[in-house]
């Protein structure tokens, strides 16, 4: 059952207005985050998505985060490696690649 929350977000938003309180950081259930680096917006338009932001990106982004323990690393790299090998495998068999 996942314990924490990551939202990223292009706009700044009132997260108070929405119910949530302020916390100590490293205490927070549910973080939101302004990237620096806009491209997670623009990668996951690219990709179609509307709803989400780019996964591998997603990944890499959280598993360079300051705050985790080692359950969230290990929980990450997995996430990562699912995905990587999924993005092989869809690029193997849109140009009918073998194995």
């Amino acid at each position: 059952m996942p314990y924490r929350l990551v939202a990223f977000t292009e706009h700044e938003l009132d997260m108070t207005s929405l119910g949530f309180e302020p916390v100590t950081v490293g205490y927070s259930g549910t973080e939101l985050i302004r990237p620096a680096d806009p491209t997670i917006f623009l990668t996951a338009e690219a990709a179609g998505y509307s709803d989400r932001t780019d996964d591998i990106i997603t990944a890499n982004t959280l598993l360079r985060a300051d705050m985790r323990n080692d359950d969230d690393t290990a929980s990450l790299e997995e996430l990562r490696n699912r995905l990587q090998f999924l993005a092989d495998t869809g690029y193997d068999l849109r140009w009918n690649l073998p194995s």
